[in-house]
């Protein structure tokens, strides 16, 4: 303000004693007339409490046949590690990729964990033992398939009570809800042995 107004006070003192040509005037006038530019920063607009804006993590994207991670020389690849999540999270959650790094490391450590299992039992376990498992592993894996019904079990129950009766068993059967969780367990035995048995053919050596 102050240097707009000491040059218009030049100006004027000068168009009056006519000492400077019009090319002066005309060019002084020019300079009054041009908006002034400051080199101060202006920081009326700066919120000096704002926080820098975090940087977004870098995602590394794996393809479904790479491994992930080798845990005692066996790899554990991408696509089993999405189905591995996709079942603890109840499908919520589908790409290993998209977890953070920690959570990955978890994952990882759990899906490690049967194999570190797999190597101890082969190195400790004998042979039939190592049979004995597979045996029971088929076994609850086969019985998930077969549904029994209470109706099936009390029949075989009432068949047991009328045995006994015919043979006058002194002893007395006991109550159908005490006896159920076994009795369905045999039937189911019975069946999967009846289902295995079903088309195997057997040569007794003479």
């Amino acid at each position: 303000m102050k240097k707009n107004f000491a040059t218009s006070a030049l100006v004027l003192s000068l168009l009056t004693t006519g000492i400077y040509a019009d090319a002066l005037k005309n060019s002084l006038i020019n300079f009054m007339n041009t908006k002034e530019k400051s080199s101060v920063v202006d920081l009326g607009n700066i919120n000096l409490n704002a926080k820098p804006k975090p940087k977004k993590p870098i995602i590394k994207h794996y393809k479904a046949t790479a491994a992930i991670a080798t845990v005692n020389g066996h790899n554990i690849i991408k696509k089993d590690a999405n189905a591995y999540l996709a079942q603890r999270t109840q499908g919520k959650i589908k790409d290993f990729d998209m977890i953070p790094p920690k959570q990955q490391q978890r994952l990882i450590q759990e899906m490690a964990f049967p194999i570190m299992v797999l190597n101890a039992a082969q190195k400790e376990l004998t042979a039939e033992e190592i049979q004995s498992v597979y045996n029971r592993t088929w076994m609850k894996k086969e019985a998930r398939k077969v549904d029994i019904k209470d109706d099936e079990v009390r029949e075989i129950y009432n068949q047991i009570k009328q045995k006994a009766a015919d043979n006058n068993n002194t002893q007395p059967v006991p109550p159908f809800e005490a006896i159920k969780g076994r009795l369905k367990s045999q039937m189911l035995e019975k069946r999967l042995i009846g289902k295995l048995m079903e088309n195997v053919k057997i040569e007794v050596a003479q």
